[in-house]
């Protein structure tokens, strides 16, 4: 037999794959996607093949110890997909397949072998030869065996190779049981129930009557309720038994001691529940109006066809796209393939499954990080195993192992959290699931009511195909929207306050000698005080949106402008009211609220700002009658917080939901009518060129929480910039009048859709190493460059972040020179190749590519 060579990436931060030479007695076994076990050093590493070649010119090449799977970890689709994130992201392949599971793969499971439910043919073994025959009846015989036990039981040479090719010819089931020895199945104790045992439990009952009249014992209670058991139930759970019976664990071991029940295990997937109440479902009996079916008919002809084809589904907000989306996977599934949905905040999962469950049954799985090690084990297992077809999740759901992928539906699209940008691969959901879908044939719908400007862009130059709903479902109205100028409010206050004190002092002159009155602002406008008063006599619900979380987003002495900051971090520190401390939220540093200025020792320090946490305080004072809840990154860090929050206001417990942006997108509340912004300006005013982008699309969602029924609903926007270009299109709910002012800037400016960004970031400890890695790294890229535009290197606009200095090279590929990308990846290869064999390269110093990039901050 001829050499054979593989190439394995392994799950470490290494660019590189390995070569090592397949044992003989493998050549069969191996393919790409396969796991194997390699000497790595003086250790055993897991990695997973990616090629496979019949000559190496390395020399004394080590060879492969042992295959862990029988086929490919990962369907085919997946891991083409995974192998152009590697390539388009500088990320390496090992640690973007690690990325590719909810939890860590590379470990080594344990398999469970069964046979086949299917009726087996005796023509199949026809073609086996003895020892496969053999194993099959030997497993046959023993119902369910790990290959760790068979490996002890038979002692079969290449065991692997036999069970491979009685797993060909559709005999035996091969399932991993564990791929991380820290998750593992979970299984509950059941009472085995046949025909049989309903003969043995009426015999033993007759023999306790005749010999005494006592009745009830637990032992007789349990044996009664076993009987009423329909006679097609093939087990019960212990619990369940006990809770019904009120008997304990010791009356079930009596009971099986004397042979009256048997035990066994049954395998108990932990999936995450979601409790079905009727506000969080929206409408039930949908009837498509004429919009919403044309939609539908277009992703249906494009399923049908089985060829990759994109959409962008642009509805204003309450247009009903997600009873599309729904009716879309409907048909998907009924065609007998998969889809993938992906949300972009965890805080919407919930509402959203339950929709998708009530409409599709229970074959949907949530994938997400905030579910716990073993759920998220078993969502992915089922996936895998192919006991469900529908995933539900935010950017990581991509990445479900599910078969046969028809459809994929990136619900609000636009949104900045599917990009990963805090670790490896810096990958974007929305793009990755666009190249996977062209791997498996499949259909993507991108829906959103304000598209990002890249990809309506590519809707008008035909790369995917415009589909619109113009209208709100049930014929609900938009809201009406009214901008309010704080700082003219504020200015017309302070001149009242100047004029009614002059007045005084004429009255009272003695009143100069009194300390002048301080006025505080409110939170709250005039106008919105009004209409949250208004809305609470009416019992109607109302959101408001403030998108800093904390009491005040900063402290500050107004005697010197002493500022307390985070000392791992260029930023300044949130108080939090609740914990009485200043806090970090990028980095988590925490510290005690300083009683004296640390500067020049005044008392007069100020909150400055006002936080979720401020507000909440503020309506408590003001409306002391109304329920408020409050959601942000400090009321949801628990498991099921959301949900609870969501829920109580859905249900009419709660008058007011206060918080972040989490408030914003996808919740779809009949009973809610006012919608309150307390400040727009926080998002619009960040050093970023899609902030005014990110400012129209933020407001433009929580905008569209109002009036989605027949209750009118209206919205109330503030700000201290009312002039800016955004917000006037806001009021208009005018989508397209945005895009062309926006993407005129663009143009001009060249930045995205008219080029492509990559941006370089430099960290370190020293500030130095930092600034001399960037400047020369600069240096060999100007050298090997001919159509970037380079800005740069200089300071991130938060310059230090946990403890490390953060320098930013930012390139602009115009796309007319270089339409696919392909030069601009090829200088960025060549130069991290130049620099890293110079004598500037320093290990202190780490270098992160991230290409496309949502935030330049």
């Amino acid at each position: 037999m001829k050499e054979l060579f593989a190439d394995i990436a392994v799950p470490l931060a290494i660019d590189n794959v390995f070569t090592y030479r397949v044992p003989t007695e493998l050549q069969t076994l191996v393919e790409p996607g396969i796991r194997v076990t390699i000497p790595f050093g003086k250790r055993s590493l897991v990695g997973i093949i990616i090629g496979l070649k019949e000559f190496s010119e390395i020399e004394n090449i080590k060879s492969i110890k042992n295959i862990i799977d029988v086929q490919p970890i990962l369907p085919a689709d997946l891991f083409k997909t995974a192998c152009w994130m590697a390539e388009y992201y500088f990320s390496p392949l090992g640690e973007v397949l690690k990325g590719a599971f909810a939890f860590s793969a590379f470990q080594q499971p344990e398999r469970n072998i069964s046979c086949t439910k299917n009726e087996i043919n005796p023509d199949l073994f026809q073609n086996l030869d003895s020892k496969s025959i053999e194993l099959f009846f030997f497993i046959k015989q023993a119902g369910s065996i790990s290959v760790s036990e068979l490996k002890n039981n038979k002692k079969l040479k290449n065991l692997l190779v036999h069970l491979k090719i009685l797993s060909e010819a559709g005999l035996v089931n091969i399932e991993e049981t564990s791929l991380k020895q820290k998750f593992k199945p979970k299984y509950e104790t059941v009472i085995k129930v046949s025909p049989d045992s309903f003969n043995t439990w009426h015999a033993w009952l007759k023999e306790i009557y005749s010999r005494s009249t006592k009745r009830g014992s637990k032992q007789i209670q349990i044996i009664q309720t076993l009987i009423q058991l329909d006679e097609n139930i093939k087990y019960i759970s212990i619990a369940e038994l006990l809770k019904k019976t009120g008997a304990n664990v010791s009356t079930i071991t009596s009971l099986e001691k004397k042979n009256i029940i048997q035990l066994g295990k049954r395998e108990v997937m932990r999936i995450a529940q979601f409790e079905f109440y009727e506000s969080a479902l929206g409408a039930t009996n949908v009837t498509l109006n004429n919009h919403q079916q044309n939609a539908f008919e277009l992703f249906k002809k494009a399923i049908d066809d089985e060829r990759f084809s994109s959409y962008l589904l642009h509805g204003i907000t309450g247009s009903g796209k997600t009873q599309v989306y729904i009716e879309a996977i409907k048909h998907t599934v009924g065609k007998g393939k998969s889809a993938i949905v992906l949300v972009p905040e965890i805080s919407l999962t919930p509402q959203i499954v339950r929709r998708f469950k009530y409409h599709l049954g229970e074959n949907v799985v949530v994938m997400h990080s905030r579910m716990s090690g073993g759920e998220r084990f078993d969502a992915w297992r089922m996936a895998r195993q192919g006991k469900t077809n529908i995933v539900i999740g935010p950017r990581s759901a991509i990445f479900a192992p599910l078969k046969n992928v028809g459809l994929i539906v990136v619900d609000e699209e636009h949104e900045a959290s599917y990009k990963q940008f805090d670790q490896t691969p810096r990958y974007h959901a929305r793009d990755v699931a666009l190249v996977r879908a062209s791997f498996c044939n499949a259909v993507v719908i991108l829906g959103s009511a304000t598209p990002s400007l890249e990809s309506y862009t590519n809707a008008l130059n035909g790369k995917h195909k415009l589909v619109e709903l113009p209208e709100r479902a049930d014929n609900a109205s938009l809201p009406e929207v009214r901008i309010i100028d704080i700082g003219k409010e504020r200015k017309d206050k302070l001149e009242t306050h100047r004029i009614n004190r002059k007045q005084d002092l004429k009255i009272d002159p003695s009143l100069r000698k009194l300390r002048k009155t301080k006025i505080e602002f409110s939170s709250l406008t005039d106008l919105l005080n009004e209409k949250i008063n208004d809305r609470l006599k009416k019992k109607e619900g109302i959101i408001l949106l403030q998108n800093r979380r904390g009491f005040a987003p900063y402290i500050e002495c107004p005697e010197c402008g002493y500022v307390e900051m985070c000392d791992n971090c260029n930023i300044s520190l949130t108080y939090h009211d609740t914990k009485k401390h200043l806090r970090c939220h990028y980095c988590g540093f925490i510290k005690m609220m300083p009683i004296f200025c640390p500067k020049c020792n005044s008392i007069a320090i100020q909150y400055r700002g006002f936080g979720t946490q401020r507000i909440e305080v503020e309506l408590t004072e003001l409306f002391p009658n109304a329920k408020i809840l409050r959601m942000d990154l400090d009321t949801t860090s628990r498991k099921g917080a959301h949900d609870a929050l969501l829920k109580q206001f859905g249900e009419g417990k709660a008058d007011i939901l206060l918080g972040t942006q989490m408030v914003a997108k996808g919740l779809d509340f009949a009973r809610v009518t006012l919608v309150g912004v307390i400040s727009a300006d926080t998002q619009m005013l960040l050093p970023d060129f899609r902030s005014t982008e990110r400012t129209f699309q933020l407001l433009t969602q929580v905008a569209g929480r109002a009036g989605r029924s027949n209750l009118a609903g209206e919205v109330v926007i503030q700000t201290l910039q009312p002039n800016h270009s955004s917000l006037k299109f806001v009021a208009l709910h005018d989508y397209k009048g945005f895009y062309e002012e926006e993407i005129s800037f663009r143009k001009e400016l060249n930045y995205p859709p008219y080029s492509r960004i990559i941006l370089v970031e430099f960290k370190g400890r020293m500030e130095s190493d930092v600034i001399n890695s960037a400047n020369a790294f600069n240096m060999i890229l100007k050298k090997i460059n001919r159509d970037l535009l380079i800005l740069g290197p200089a300071p991130a606009a938060i310059s230090k972040l946990q403890g490390e200095f953060r320098w930013h090279l930012v390139l602009k590929n115009v796309r007319t020179k270089d339409p696919a990308g392909r030069k601009a990846h090829e200088t960025l290869r060549q130069t991290f190749r130049t620099f890293r064999n110079s004598n500037k390269f320093s290990r202190t110093v780490k270098i992160y590519i991230d290409v496309d990039p949502v935030g330049m901050m």
